[in-house]
Parts: C-alpha cells; structure tokens; sequence
C-alpha cells in the first residue's frame, strides 16, 4: 500500500491493499479445503495411500489375504 501512494490516491491505494488482502485469503481458504478433502482422514505412514473409514485400502487389502 505504501508503495502505491506517490502515484496513485490514498484511498485507491488503501481498497486495492484490502482487495488484495481479502483474495489472497479466499484463494488460501480454497486451496486449504481443497486439501483437507483430497486428504480425507488422513494419510498412511506405510505406504501413503489415503485413509477411508479408519482403514487404509492398500495395507488391510494385503494384510487380509
């Protein structure tokens, strides 16, 4: 914002600053859901694969048979 003063008015200055401010928190809150999702319950420290209904598909599928 400070670097936007000389050229332009305070008040442009301070909305494109918020406008800024408010996307980059948007975006950040996307990417974040986004992950979370892709995610699920989290990850298995065995083989990486990702953990549905408390089980991990890959190692319970070789532990089973």
């Amino acid at each position: 914002m400070i670097g936007m003063l000389p050229f332009i008015a305070p008040i442009y200055a301070v909305s494109i600053a918020i406008a800024i401010y408010f996307g980059i928190k948007v975006f950040v809150g996307r990417k974040r859901r986004t992950i979370q999702k892709s995610i699920g319950e989290g990850i298995c420290a065995v083989c990486g694969e990702k953990i549905v209904k408390n089980t991990c598909p890959n190692c319970d599928k070789t532990n089973k048979t």
